[in-house]
């Protein structure tokens, strides 16, 4: 018995040693989340604009375009959980911050990333940022990716140079690009019906609403207590994206927000989703703006947030 265990242990020996290797390799590449957690670093104390959100506001609002200096710490499909933890995380840290914009989408107050589909970007909170998950798996890269992929990854880094930071110095993600042609009908399409719910009053959906109800209550305590003002954004969306949604689901979503922003004085909604001043060549797909489109959201809200200093 011991012979034949010291030679499996011998046949699993490269396996383990090989994994091992992958996966120290794999959390050296630099990403867009090990470069957002070193600029808040670095530069917490001397943000005053800061933006959280999925990509919506990833790739939707560029700190370029504000007079302060801004910071976007939104990622692809970050729900109102991890906007919180980060921002908690640096809380203590922001001397100087005076904005804060969060993006609430479509089915933002029902979501919670670790239940959803894409689930394995967890693993960038745990390993990255330093975020308790709740989950040992989410602690390794290897067991969130296809093998394929990670191989893809390791070639492209280690032979080729390259790296995975998508976003520019400021945060915002850069490869959204207008020359890059989508169908903006069927995108809407299938996005609208991915971020429908089938039933918000269910009791797993009721509970993650009065959840990120209290994330909002707690991010706008924060807010009233130093000064900052809490603009909550509903970015603009193609017309194929708005006439598939749910009227009972984006009906709750804007009169929670309304009347969440009307209960407190530091607090403003700003309902954009079918601002008309956004046009198809705006958009890269039927729920996210390109390069054009992120311009003149980033110009419309500098404008006014600046109005109101």
């Amino acid at each position: 018995m011991k012979r034949f265990i010291f030679k499996t242990l011998l046949l699993l020996l490269p396996i383990i040693v090989a994994a091992v290797s992958m996966e120290y390799l794999l959390r050296r590449i630099p990403n867009d989340y090990t470069y957002k957690k070193h600029y808040l670093d670095e530069h917490s104390r001397d943000i005053r604009l800061l933006i959280l959100g999925s990509s919506e506001t990833y790739f939707g609002i560029d700190p370029i375009y504000f007079s302060q200096n801004t910071f976007n710490a939104s990622h692809v499909s970050q729900t109102l959980d991890l906007d919180y933890e980060i921002f908690d995380k640096y809380q203590n840290r922001f001397d100087n911050l005076k904005d804060i914009i969060i993006s609430i989408t479509y089915h933002t107050l029902w979501g919670r990333l670790k239940t959803g589909v894409e689930a394995w970007r967890m693993k960038n909170y745990a390993l990255y940022y330093g975020i308790d998950t709740k989950s040992w798996s989410d602690n390794s890269e290897i067991l969130n990716g296809k093998l394929a992929i990670n191989i893809q990854r390791l070639f492209d880094h280690y032979f080729k140079k390259t790296n995975d930071i998508t976003c520019s110095e400021l945060g915002w993600a850069t490869t959204f690009k207008s020359e890059i042609v989508n169908d903006l009908e069927e995108t809407g399409r299938s996005a609208a019906l991915r971020h429908t719910y089938k039933d918000i009053n269910s009791q797993e959906k009721t509970l993650v609403f009065a959840e990120n109800m209290k994330i909002l209550n707690s991010l706008a305590e924060f807010c009233n207590q130093y000064n900052v003002r809490l603009t909550i954004l509903t970015c603009p969306t193609y017309d194929s994206y708005r006439e598939n949604l749910s009227e009972e689901q984006l009906r709750r979503m804007t009169d929670t927000l309304n009347e969440f922003a009307a209960e407190h004085a530091n607090c403003q909604y700003i309902n954009w989703l079918a601002n008309p001043d956004f046009t198809a060549k705006d958009f890269f797909d039927g729920d996210h703006l390109n390069e054009k489109g992120a311009k003149k959201l980033s110009e419309k809200l500098a404008c006014r947030i600046d109005s109101i200093q």
